[in-house]
């Protein structure tokens, strides 16, 4: 007979540590073995601090296209690890899986700010993060996203397709644009694509192209005079010109017009297209920012420096923490004599630049 003081201790020789389990999912996944699931599920139930576990359940389950599953996993690693890069971006691609693109857009930025870590992941999280901001209509930040990988990976069919979307205005997903576009989205991507990796010359053969076969297509001459404003700002000029004949209320053209002309300090040419682009985007801080500096270039007129305090005014307080038009302000009351106030905006400035 067993004395019922031993029980406990030979029950609890006959269960598995935490380590044995987790050796037993191990196992499992190396194997391929369609048990190795919940072995993992067992093994984490026993220590739920096991990060590699959660990980390796993670991408089982994302591996399946089972994205609620891989999503709670890497939810519990993300809480495990709160800097980890990697784990923001797996949990934002399995809640891209879900439809759950809010929470998605949320997770890929902070997998982007914090790292994504492998190759793999690199591509895909900034594949899918460029997709959700051009779907939302912030294309210049999807195609920076899409930039950066630019120089270092080989041409894909699924980039240059997205990098056209977005090149383009369009705000959708890549696999929305309709039959009739598909042509053109893609000669676009290309163009971008070659510019980015530093292929000139293909770029603008590309791109002299896409003008000649599209020439009324929105965002076309936009997208070439943006490829010629460093080199050739004169043909730059041009091309947007030829933009706002076919879109007039093309708001990259509208600002890059006017950038353009406070870059020549000629603001009285400048000012007609910052007026338009604060109509077409008064909640914007660029819109303001840049109709507040070409008014502040009219030193002669107290009427304009008045106006461009205000619109300065108006894009700090639209975003606080965005630091050009701090340094703007602290430039434009030093010109008119309020050298406190100046002094406020440039310690924000500094402060928010680091």
């Amino acid at each position: 007979m067993i004395h019922f003081l031993l029980l406990p201790l030979l029950l609890a020789a006959d269960a598995k540590t935490p380590a044995a389990l987790a050796a037993d999912a191990e196992r499992a996944r190396q194997k391929n073995d369609p048990n190795a699931v919940a072995l993992y599920q067992k093994a984490l139930k026993a220590n739920p601090r096991w990060q590699e576990g959660w990980w390796a359940l993670g991408t089982l389950e994302y591996q399946k296209d089972h994205y609620p599953e891989c999503r709670e996993s890497f939810r519990q690693l993300s809480e495990l690890s709160a800097k980890a890069g990697p784990a923001f971006a797996m949990l934002g691609l399995c809640e891209v899986g879900a439809k759950d693109y809010g929470a998605a857009f949320a997770h890929l930025k902070k997998g982007l700010s914090l790292g994504f870590g492998s190759d793999a992941i690199e591509r895909t999280g900034r594949y899918h993060l460029a997709r959700l901001y051009t779907c939302a209509g912030d294309f210049e930040q999807a195609l920076r996203v899409i930039a950066e990988l630019g120089e270092t990976m080989e041409e894909s069919p699924a980039f240059i397709t997205l990098a056209g979307t977005a090149a383009l205005w369009k705000p959708l997903f890549p696999e929305d644009v309709p039959a009739s576009d598909r042509e053109l989205v893609y000669l676009a991507g290309k163009a971008f694509w070659h510019a980015f990796a530093r292929n000139a010359a293909t770029a603008e053969k590309e791109l002299e192209e896409l003008t000649t076969r599209y020439p009324n297509e929105q965002g076309v001459h936009y997208l070439f005079g943006s490829f010629e404003l460093r080199n050739n700002p004169d043909r730059a000029v041009a091309e947007f010109d030829l933009e706002l004949k076919n879109n007039p209320n093309h708001p990259g053209t509208l600002s890059a017009l006017a950038a353009e002309y406070l870059r020549r300090r000629e603001p009285e040419k400048g000012i007609p297209y910052a007026r338009q682009l604060v109509k077409l985007l008064p909640e914007t801080v660029v819109s303001h920012t840049l109709l507040g500096r070409l008014l502040a270039e009219q030193s002669d007129k107290p009427e304009a420096l008045t106006e461009g305090t205000r619109e300065l005014e108006i894009a700090r307080d639209i975003d606080p923490e965005d630091p050009q038009p701090h340094i703007a302000l602290a430039s434009l009351y030093a010109k008119v004599g309020r050298p406190a106030d100046a002094a406020r905006e440039r310690a924000a400035f500094t402060r928010l630049n680091k």
